[in-house]
């Protein structure tokens, strides 16, 4: 029991380092106050628009669809790495009590998305249903406690290899905590909400009988863990290099003729970049998930201020984390032997950055032009340009200097 207890504390030790030795750059750039930014102007917009809402507006639903997808999101942080489905094979029978504060460990955590979640929801509730504000809390704890409910379930359930079972269970978390939550907002009758109680009850105690002579699935939850790292490694790739992060990389034969450069020496960094850009999954993934978000917000608002606001943002929240492809190659032998000086390189990487925020700003005005909006649309399009231009020249010019004196 000591052997398990000490791999633990372990275990949550250096989870923690490694949290910490990234958030310090997350939390320390300009990044930060650019989503500050955003945010402030997210919750003014909501709150007028809370203004507006009339008693019919179905706000119940709405929360229950949101907080049943929270809810049914039910990982569960094992803490396990790829050694120990060898190690830790032999302990199996001894590690419940590990893998119990995995539950309450991921409970820790994940309370906190649904204190923030449920804090944003609370405006249009009381709007809707003339409640107060005391019910937070409340609502807040019936929520932790189906938040509970859901982590032991999709622990039972990790027993199980098939991926379907796993769709199915999380399919039907969803169900039954969205409508618990529909129901107790709506006011249902009680005896409504003790007979879906009760089914989540035998919900879980089911799955707890028949998965009591199961073996834990060590490749599965190695996996989840990993993958669940990888995400987080992903935004901290957007703040400072992550060295744990492998990117995949894919052929895409149909882009040849949308990277294709000169035979020669001047294009040497200029193909790396662009193949590099176009091929990667993290980068490429990253420049059309930002771009469409930005088009879908700028087309789904009417606001001519906000359509140009939403464009500077996306567009420096694309190139900013679009920087490290900089430092891509620093460490290929090959490259260190081209015969290119490194202004080459500096130079070539911002051209590519100020192609693709061009790029992204032409297609940032279209919503704009479809709408008719064409003066707003030709603005917003030369706001992006010149916004563009000043970033590529200045800023980007300062943080690779930045980041070659850290390199050197």
């Amino acid at each position: 029991m000591n052997k398990v207890e000490s791999i633990w504390k372990k275990r949550i030790v250096e989870y923690n380092q490694e949290l910490q030795k990234y958030l310090k750059y997350m939390f320390n750039d300009h990044l930060l106050f650019v989503l500050i930014f955003a945010l402030g102007g997210a919750a003014y917009t909501y709150n007028q628009w809370v203004k507006t809402l009339d008693p019919a507006f179905p706000a119940p639903l709405i929360m229950a669809v949101i907080l049943g997808l929270l809810l049914a999101w039910s990982p569960v942080y094992t803490f396990l790495r790829e050694a120990d489905a060898v190690f830790l094979l032999p302990l199996e029978g001894r590690l419940s009590s590990y893998f119990t504060k995995c539950i309450w460990m991921s409970f820790m955590f994940q309370s906190y998305i649904q204190l923030l979640v449920l804090a944003a929801l609370m405006p249009m509730y009381v709007a809707v249903s003339g409640s107060s504000f005391g019910s937070f809390f409340p609502l807040l704890g019936f929520v932790l406690a189906l938040k509970i409910w859901n982590l032991y379930v999709r622990w039972f359930m990790l027993r199980f290899q098939e991926k379907e079972a796993h769709w199915t269970d999380s399919f039907l978390r969803f169900l039954l905590s969205g409508s618990l939550v529909f129901l107790v907002l709506s006011g249902a009758e009680f005896w409504m909400v003790i007979v879906v109680a009760f089914i989540m009850l035998g919900y879980a105690l089911y799955f707890f009988q028949s998965t009591k002579g199961k073996n834990l699935k060590w490749d599965l939850l190695i996996n989840l863990e990993q993958q669940r790292m990888l995400i987080f490694y992903r935004i901290a790739n957007m703040f400072t290099d992550v060295p744990k992060l492998k990117g995949k990389v894919h052929r895409r034969k149909w882009l040849d003729g949308l990277v294709r450069t000169p035979f020669s020496q001047a294009s040497t960094y200029r193909y790396l970049y662009l193949r590099s850009l176009v091929r990667t999954s993290e980068y490429s993934g990253l420049y059309i998930r930002l771009t469409l978000i930005g088009m879908l917000l700028i087309y789904s608002n009417s606001s001519f201020i906000f359509s140009i606001l939403t464009a500077l943002v996306f567009l420096y929240l694309t190139a900013f984390q679009l920087i490290p492809l900089f430092k891509r190659f620093d460490y290929k032998i090959w490259v260190l032997i081209y015969p290119v000086s490194r202004e080459l390189k500096k130079s070539s990487f911002q051209k590519i950055i100020n192609q693709a925020m061009v790029i992204q700003a032409v297609v940032f005005s279209l919503p704009l032009f479809l709408k008719g909006a064409w003066i707003e649309g030709l603005i917003t399009l030369l706001v992006g340009l010149a916004f563009s231009i000043l970033f590529s020249q200045f800023y980007l010019v300062q943080r690779l200097k930045k980041m070659e004196e850290t390199l050197f």
